[in-house]
């Protein structure tokens, strides 16, 4: 029932929000948009408490997009509404943060990018980044991130006021009032909802990290970029800030502090300055059409070469080359060849 429950969640809210606007304006709903990030708090088994938080912290971009070393305070909640507002303390408290893409949304990021946060197991050590999976694993991944969203947004129609947890940006969810709609619905595992491994569709580790048992200080988690290693066609898909086909991007640390508060911390390099690596080429033939697709660097610019068997012996830079070049943005590329001869092979230079 859960999965049918996200399948259809859009055509659900909609028609409990349609009935609102007959009851008036009673509260501004919690609401958010694609490629926003999601801040979960939660406690489970021996620790579990009445209620569960959701808070969006805004669009990912705003996080990837900060200058080098530039510490932030994460926004849209205080110290308050967690505890005592929501928790009687902050120990033994989970949380992660998550974000998602679909196709046409979000500029410049294919369809069903990720982002996710890995727990630090040593506040100064970075964690290991994930591996970025073939779109065809992450997409079955994207609904269960939706499903926190839209599960807020389906209890803060049903609470129907506002106050202060009940916010378009904040929404406390009540474990008995709204026990199929809150995070652990969707971040929980399906054979042990304590584990944050979004019913798990997430084949790696615990998302979530847990503040210790007497909490003081601060814990950190490593918020990561995970753009798919392939588009749906299969054809690669090259991260713009790493130039490779590799793990995912680190873009930075979340710290949440023993008094409530959050920061997060740009860390990564946001550009890249080596070269761009040699794509991966994919080739189509239809009548007498070559179709060359393959990754690209963002920035980077493609040149096509082309020869028949006896060129072969002949370095690339020598071998005839299309009068057009591509700029890349990160995303899947393709040059077209007229065949003039069924005897042709192909590179694909970068620089």
């Amino acid at each position: 029932m859960k999965q049918n429950k996200t399948r259809f969640g859009r055509t659900i809210f909609l028609a409990l929000s349609l009935a609102g606007l007959a009851q008036g304006t009673l509260a501004q709903t919690f609401t958010y948009n694609v490629a926003d990030l999601c801040l979960g708090f939660r406690k489970t088994g021996d620790y579990q408490e009445n209620n569960e938080v959701v808070v969006d912290i805004g669009q990912a971009s705003g996080y990837v997009g900060l200058s080098i070393g530039t510490t932030i305070a994460v926004p849209n909640f205080s110290p308050s509404q967690l505890s005592p507002g929501s928790f009687t303390s902050l120990n033994n408290l989970q949380w992660s943060v998550t974000g998602y893409t679909v196709t046409g949304t979000y500029p410049n990021y294919p369809k069903d990018t990720l982002w996710v946060t890995v727990p630090r197991s040593s506040a100064n050590v970075q964690s290991t980044p994930p591996t970025r999976l073939r779109t065809s694993n992450q997409q079955t991944i994207v609904p269960e991130i939706e499903g926190i969203f839209l599960g807020a947004q389906r209890v803060s129609i049903g609470v129907g006021v506002s106050n202060q947890f009940n916010t378009p940006f904040f929404e406390q969810e009540s474990i008995v009032n709204y026990p199929d709609y809150i995070l652990t619905d969707f971040m929980g595992g399906i054979n042990d909802p304590t584990e944050g491994t979004l019913q798990d569709t997430w084949p790696e580790d615990n998302l979530e990290i847990t503040t210790p048992n007497a909490f003081s200080g601060s814990v950190r988690s490593d918020l990561y970029e995970v753009r798919p290693l392939t588009d749906a066609q299969g054809h690669p898909i090259v991260d713009p800030h790493t130039g490779t086909n590799g793990p995912a991007y680190f873009v930075g640390y979340f710290q949440f502090n023993s008094n409530g508060t959050m920061t997060f911390t740009r860390a990564a390099s946001s550009t890249n300055s080596a070269p761009p690596p040699p794509p991966t080429l994919v080739i189509a033939r239809i009548n007498s059409t070559a179709t060359i697709s393959f990754g690209t660097t963002n920035g980077a610019t493609y040149t096509l070469y082309f020869t028949n068997s006896a060129g072969l012996r002949q370095p690339v830079a020598n071998w005839p080359s299309s009068p057009t070049t591509i700029i890349g943005d990160g995303t899947t590329k393709q040059f077209v060849d007229p065949l003039t001869s069924a005897n042709r092979f192909y590179q694909v230079g970068a620089h």
